[in-house]
């Protein structure tokens, strides 16, 4: 396999570790990835320890506003919300203090990565060899090109701080 600079090497385990958190397993982050083997991504899982983290995943900002969305409509409907109105108030602000353009980048990131999953889900469904490596082709290309939106756009956000 190719040697890739450490930009390039921490890109590709912080993106097998969201695959692995998410349930694929070493094979599969392989051949979606396919210029990082099997054993490699292996290796990553114990190193980097994968399962830690996904066991501590962190909550994504939309649940956040969901729960917070979902609590207001319990109150109008009349009934206990499931997180309290100070909770609502934390979360709300916390989520404020994030600038529109990187509230943007996280759902965007968020929706490539729900994109990304229906993708390996359809993957992990397919039975037929040339069916998976057809999805395998438009998967890699598509990661190639949501790679390369979120990092264009990563870059302007954090240079607006």
């Amino acid at each position: 396999m190719a040697r890739f600079s450490k930009a390039d090497r921490d890109q590709k385990i912080e993106q097998a570790s969201r695959m692995y958190c998410k349930g694929f397993d070493a094979k599969t982050i392989s051949d979606i990835m396919s210029d990082v083997s099997e054993r490699t991504v292996e290796k990553w899982i114990r190193d980097y320890e994968f399962e830690k983290k996904k066991k501590s995943q962190v909550i994504a900002l939309s649940e956040i506003r969901n729960s917070i969305l979902e609590s207001y409509a319990e109150v109008l409907d009349g009934k206990e919300p499931r997180i309290s109105a100070d909770q609502a108030v934390k979360y709300a602000n916390a989520f404020e203090k994030f600038s529109s353009k990187k509230q943007v980048l996280s759902y965007m990131y968020e929706a490539f990565e729900l994109l990304s999953e229906e993708f390996m889900t359809d993957l992990q469904k397919s039975k037929k060899p040339a069916d998976k490596e057809k999805l395998l082709v438009e998967l890699r290309s598509l990661r190639g090109r949501m790679d390369k939106v979120l990092t264009r756009l990563t870059k302007e956000v954090l240079g607006d701080e």
